[in-house]
């Protein structure tokens, strides 16, 4: 402005830069905020779908003392029943069930996760999980404790483990 003042040109159509006000520095809203579903472990355990169990991992998913009692698609249908429970809030059931090619249901139960995520001892995030299956008017309950397992590629998988090792 001051050197403008010593020229012969014309300050009247000069644009002088806008001084911010102070309010502008604030009285600006709060940035929007992310939110995630976590728990204590302070990591997400959940993800938008919950993943499909790779056929090799089905077994690794289900209680030793059930799968005697179980066909092959009776224990996929737990194996991912398990995977959306231990996603899931605390007591909430994720039922499941299996049908035979002709429509007709041949087993049925639930998995519900018992208690919240926990930190094994080796750092792996576990959950304990109740599965149920009733089949031939019998019901086998069995609890577990599923770890989450990388299976890479960004896939996660509930798989049996044992928290102390």
């Amino acid at each position: 402005m001051a050197l403008a003042a010593c020229s012969s040109a014309d300050i009247s159509s000069a644009r002088l830069p806008a001084v911010p006000q102070a309010g502008q520095f604030f009285d600006r809203p709060p940035p929007p905020v992310a939110v995630v579903r976590d728990g204590p472990a302070g990591e997400l355990i959940a993800s938008p779908a919950p993943p499909l169990v790779p056929n090799s991992a089905v077994d690794d998913t289900i209680a030793d003392s059930l799968r005697p009692w179980l066909t092959e698609i009776e224990r996929r249908d737990l194996a991912e029943a398990s995977q959306r429970a231990a996603d899931q809030y605390t007591m909430e059931p994720a039922a499941w069930v299996a049908s035979d090619p002709s429509g007709a249901h041949t087993a049925t139960g639930t998995a519900v996760a018992v208690d919240d995520v926990f930190r094994a001892v080796r750092g792996q995030l576990c959950r304990d999980v109740r599965q149920t299956v009733a089949k031939d008017a019998k019901t086998h309950i069995q609890q577990v404790t599923l770890c989450r397992r990388d299976y890479g590629g960004g896939l996660y998988v509930w798989v049996l483990g044992n928290p102390d090792q």
